[in-house]
């Protein structure tokens, strides 16, 4: 993986702004995590319900699996849940 693209602390950062953005009633921060958790129950993602806001905190998002990987992302994810508690 390339983890000098997007750094430990910025990726949960990401994760913290997308969470963050999800108390307005949106479901991006839970369509990330069901992805993350390999939720192979969840239908696709509803992007038509996403503006722009919710797709660049999506994609930011999803560039973390690029640079860390599929067990790192779901520590994230965990750290940012444990912190926002």
């Amino acid at each position: 993986m390339d983890n000098e693209t997007v750094s430990y602390e910025q990726a949960k950062e990401y994760l913290k702004s997308l969470y963050d953005w999800s108390l307005n009633g949106l479901s991006c921060w839970s369509d990330f995590v069901s992805i993350a958790h390999n939720d192979y129950g969840m239908d696709s993602v509803d992007f038509s319900k996403y503006g722009y806001t919710e797709l660049v905190l999506f994609g930011k998002a999803l560039t973390i699996f690029n640079n860390w990987g599929f067990d790192p992302v779901n520590k994230m994810i965990d750290e940012v849940i444990a912190i926002s508690i």
